[in-house]
């Protein structure tokens, strides 16, 4: 589920560690069974480049396979109708495909694709991931000093690995200073995403959770899984997850209880914030 660049060498190393790279700070889980979370904030002025050669540096990770899961301030998505073509046919004309719908040269950045489920009229249709060139190949140039970067990916679709593969599943994902996101998931493959605005109070920390209410939420679970099963033709999920702050999961998962009768499963505890899942979910995709 990650963009798989193919300018980037596979790596030689015989273990991996997982790295989100957000706006603010790097999160690294080096081991997917235990689960251990590094978190290194961006000094101020510091690069991400320069704040990834420390964190690997620190916690002693040289020579092992980097997979860097990217947040959403360095990439964009749009989804398109499959064009009739083979797929590695397809891969290169990403570039040529996109020429119109990106504000930048294509030349400067990096393109990658996912299949998604056809549309009501049976039309295949891709989701189009781009990032700028030149910040990726930095990142690549810094991890090259002390290991070899195994393949970067995306936030939304690393969090697809952390369900098992039968499991048609919809989780609710917060992550601090980002707007909350339900996304379905089906055999660990991305197929729907919706943004719910509106509660990025979750993230604070002072707000006492009885003040919380979740109506609004409710309606807009109800109307996205509405409009996903009904216009898109997808399946409605059968297991529900939060990753969310631990403080407000039990409040959240009583709520929707009331409503839609199930109680949603926490992928998050204590050592395992919301923000961290993503480096654990790029750690998982060797294994998927």
């Amino acid at each position: 589920m990650a963009l798989k660049f193919n300018w980037f060498k596979p790596a030689r190393a015989t273990s991996s560690v997982g790295i989100y790279l957000t706006q603010n700070a790097l999160y690294g889980v080096a081991d997917a069974e235990d689960q251990q979370v590094v978190q290194r904030p961006l000094g101020r002025g510091e690069s991400a480049p320069a704040a990834l050669q420390a964190l690997v540096t620190e916690q002693g990770w040289q020579g092992r396979a980097l997979r860097l899961a990217l947040s959403r301030q360095w990439y964009q998505q749009t989804q398109l109708e499959k064009p009739a073509m083979p797929d590695d046919e397809l891969a290169q004309a990403l570039p040529w495909l996109m020429r119109e719908l990106v504000d930048e040269p294509v030349d400067s950045l990096l393109f990658d694709y996912i299949d998604l489920p056809p549309n009501p009229q049976g039309q295949a249709r891709i989701a189009v991931y781009y990032s700028r060139r030149e910040p990726l190949a930095e990142l690549v140039r810094a991890a090259g000093v002390l290991g070899e970067v195994a393949t970067i990916g995306v936030d939304e679709l690393a969090m697809a690995n952390l369900l098992e593969p039968e499991v048609r599943g919809l989780i609710l994902h917060k992550v601090p200073g980002q707007e909350l996101v339900m996304t379905f998931i089906h055999q660990r493959q991305w197929h729907f995403s919706r943004t719910i605005r509106g509660f990025q109070a979750l993230d604070d920390e002072q707000a006492a959770v009885d003040q919380f209410v979740f109506d609004n939420l409710l309606l807009e679970l109800q109307r996205s899984i509405d409009y996903a099963v009904g216009q898109l033709k997808l399946n409605a999920p059968g297991r529900w997850y939060l990753a969310l702050p631990e403080r407000v999961t039990p409040a959240i998962q009583a709520a929707i209880g009331q409503v839609f009768d199930l109680k949603p499963e926490s992928l998050t505890h204590a050592r395992l914030p919301p923000v961290s899942l993503p480096a654990l979910g790029i750690l998982r995709e060797e294994q998927a």
